[in-house]
């Protein structure tokens, strides 16, 4: 409590040591507060001036404001027949890829692997995919 208490004195003297102590500065740095109350009135009125004769000219010279169409929302069926159309597609990809690959294998491979491996010197045997040259 005592310790608070301290705090709170040392801090109110520091407050008022600090404004002693940097009067002038104070007093240089807050010249813009009575332009500010002078002024601030005039620049609102100025704007609401400038926005009231904007709408009125908007009015009268018959301004328009494009409006897009709205955009043809899908139905359902169409939803689900696009959704079942990208999963075949993928599926499909998927399943001629692991043909590809089996038939690579079986055609390739029938035991010859060792042979084609140490014949890799001709270019024309040469193949860039893993699975062939497993």
């Amino acid at each position: 409590m005592i310790a608070a208490i301290l705090s709170l004195v040392f801090l109110t003297y520091g407050v008022y040591d600090h404004y002693r102590m940097f009067a002038s500065e104070y007093r240089s740095s807050t010249w813009q507060e009575p332009l500010l109350l002078m002024y601030s009135p005039a620049v609102m009125i100025t704007v609401l001036i400038l926005y009231v004769l904007y709408g009125m000219s908007a009015l009268f010279t018959k301004g328009q404001v494009p409006v897009p169409a709205m955009p043809e929302i899908p139905t359902m069926q169409n939803a689900l027949n696009n959704v079942t159309e990208s999963l075949s597609n993928a599926a499909n990809s998927v399943a001629n890829a692991a043909n590809d690959m089996m038939n690579n294998v079986m055609n390739n491979g029938n035991g010859t692997n060792s042979n084609r491996r140490n014949n890799n010197k001709n270019a024309s045997n040469m193949s860039r995919s893993f699975v062939e040259s497993v």
